[in-house]
C-alpha cells in the first residue's frame, strides 16, 4: 500500500519527513490510531472547511510520528494492514494517564 508520502513494504513502512525518507519497521511500532484536523481556509467567497487525514504512530521509544494522508480511507486501510503485519499493535488513540 502507498500514499503520497507513507509506503508500505514488506516488513517496514517508510514515510517522508522534510525532503528526506524514513524507514520504521513494523515490530518498533506499539500504537497507531487516525487524526482528524479541521483547517478552515479563507477563500473569495467565503470560509471553507477542510478535513485533514493523519496516521499517528508511537514507537517502543515513545516517540510519536504523525504522517499526512490523502484521504480518510487510506489511513482506515493502512491501520487495517498494521494490525495484519504486527498484530501487537494496538489500533485506536488512548489517552495517557498522569
Amino acid at each position: 500500500m502507498e500514499d503520497r508520502k507513507i509506503r508500505m513494504k514488506e516488513q517496514e513502512l517508510t514515510y517522508k519527513k522534510g525532503f528526506k525518507w524514513h524507514t520504521l519497521p513494523y515490530a518498533d511500532i506499539v500504537q497507531a490510531y487516525m487524526r482528524i484536523e479541521e483547517v478552515n481556509g479563507k477563500m473569495c467567497c467565503g470560509v471553507a472547511n477542510f478535513n485533514m487525514h493523519f496516521l499517528m504512530l508511537r514507537t517502543r521509544s515513545g516517540e510519536l510520528l504523525k504522517m499526512d494522508a490523502t484521504a480518510r480511507e487510506k489511513v482506515e486501510q493502512m491501520l487495517k494492514e498494521l494490525k495484519q503485519r504486527n498484530p501487537e499493535i494496538k489500533i485506536g488513540y488512548e489517552k495517557k494517564e498522569k
